[in-house]
């Protein structure tokens, strides 16, 4: 077996695969961010065990949710956690097995390659959001502009226009570069909340081993004309919370989840942009936004 590290918002995490294993060929997203062995603990392990016995899904049911047009199934064992994840259009399932605490987690991909990397991508992508989660730390599901060195989020539901909003900044707006298009990091250092870039960048090859701090979070939602308004902090908790990777059902990792959320609706500005896809848009959002 062979083992690489990665590093990504400053938590280390090990990936443990068979050396002749295709998809190491496959993690090129993950090279900006491998690093040396690391001193301390990491966050977690992910081991790749086409052997590994994953508890049967007969247990207690815990939830499921939606991941990459996919869904994964969660299940309680007496000992941790058991995901279960079929890639799209594939019928053979992948199987996951997170004990309590995180730390050494094992995954048995199924199907062929591009499956396979799909269930390991994933896993790793869900697993750093649970073991981090108790750190002042988010996994969101957002679009972020990096201006200046300063980083601007944009939050929304799929299909509110993200990365159309991003682009439209691109074009417009003097200075800005794309940081990260799907899945940046969320970290709370020394009170300051800053965005880091990560390998998981959706469908926009972008995963950029870089950090700014956050200068505005802005939750967009489509409308016929273009307005903007800054949110209390009440709303920006509201806000931001549903773009949040978590497990509800899991008390450790949700309770991380809503100190962070909580620590990032005060200490950042927070605004909702009702908008069309549009120059005026951006610009709009930009002068309202930034503080530059």
């Amino acid at each position: 077996m062979d083992r690489k590290y990665y590093s990504v918002a400053g938590h280390t995490f090990c990936l443990v695969m068979p050396e002749r294993d295709p998809l190491w060929a496959m993690l090129t997203p993950y090279a900006p961010f491998e690093c040396a062995a690391a001193r301390d603990a990491v966050l977690f392990t992910l081991i790749v065990d086409e052997k590994a016995a994953v508890p049967s899904a007969d247990g207690d049911f815990a939830g499921s949710f939606g991941v990459d047009g996919s869904r994964m199934d969660v299940y309680r064992t007496g000992i941790g956690y058991a995901y279960y994840l079929a890639a799209p259009g594939e019928t053979g399932v992948s199987r996951i097995f997170m004990p309590h605490g995180c730390r050494e987690v094992t995954i048995v991909p199924a199907g062929k390659k591009l499956s396979r990397f799909f269930a390991l991508n994933n896993a790793l992508m869900l697993m750093y959001a649970f073991a981090s989660a108790p750190h002042d730390t988010l996994l969101m599901h957002a679009s972020v502009i990096n201006r200046g060195g300063k980083g601007f989020l944009f939050l929304g539901k799929s299909g509110t226009g993200k990365s159309t909003h991003s682009r439209l900044w691109l074009e417009h707006i003097a200075g800005s570069g794309l940081l990260n298009d799907d899945n940046p990091v969320v970290r709370i250092i020394d009170g300051q909340p800053w965005v880091f870039g990560s390998p998981w960048s959706g469908k926009t090859s972008c995963y950029k081993n870089e950090s700014v701090p956050v200068d505005g979070i802005v939750k967009l939602q489509q409308a016929p004309e273009n307005r903007v308004e800054r949110l209390s902090p009440l709303k920006a908790y509201a806000a931001l919370l549903p773009a949040c990777s978590c497990m509800k059902w899991e008390e450790n990792i949700m309770g991380g989840v809503h100190d962070t959320v909580e620590k990032l609706a005060v200490g950042a500005g927070c605004y909702r942009l009702c908008c069309l896809p549009d120059k005026e848009a951006v610009i709009l959002c930009c002068s309202t936004v930034s503080d530059t």
